[in-house]
């Protein structure tokens, strides 16, 4: 093998272990947000997103920049009347990226189990994102968007034409 050959071979190399390191650390940036969901760090949720990020949770909102995102997610555990407020928690599954330099996208699946007002509910939905590499390498959300395909009372299911009722 060549001195050229060489060189091509480790700069492929290189660009083969970036993008897994990629992945990994977005995969890691989207289980910190639902990390973040499922122990009440709502007022955490914003450092996950670039400055100029965009929000889009369907029927629940949208925010377009950092502090705007952290005050969306900052308010949603409004205090109920018992001092606690709403209780969350999410799985996500069937994550997958795809790296292209400083830029990615991914789509996930959702599977939420939330009690509002005392009623449990079940959610379903997909995420797609887009990512950044900022400062130093590290991965943020560009923008967040959640479909959500049902969000019902548990004992009313997801039968029927209105599948989002939260």
């Amino acid at each position: 093998m060549t001195a050229p050959d060489l060189l091509a071979e480790l700069a492929e190399l290189r660009r083969r272990v970036d993008t897994l390191e990629s992945r990994e650390s977005i995969q890691l940036l989207r289980n910190r947000f639902h990390d973040y969901v499922n122990t009440d760090r709502w007022d955490e949720i914003g450092s996950l997103f670039t400055d100029d990020a965009e929000l889009d949770y369907d029927t629940v909102g949208s925010a377009s920049g950092r502090a705007a995102i952290t005050e969306f997610f900052a308010s949603i555990p409004e205090t109920l009347p018992s001092g606690r407020g709403p209780f969350i928690r999410q799985f996500i599954h069937a994550h997958s990226v795809e790296v292209d330099g400083a830029t990615a996208t991914g789509t996930s699946h959702l599977f939420a189990t939330p009690v509002f007002d005392g009623v449990s509910h079940v959610v379903s939905a997909r995420f797609t994102d887009t990512y950044a590499r900022v400062d130093g390498g590290e991965w943020l959300f560009a923008s967040v968007t959640m479909n959500v395909w049902y969000a019902v009372p548990i004992a009313e299911g997801w039968a029927g034409e209105d599948r989002n009722r939260l």
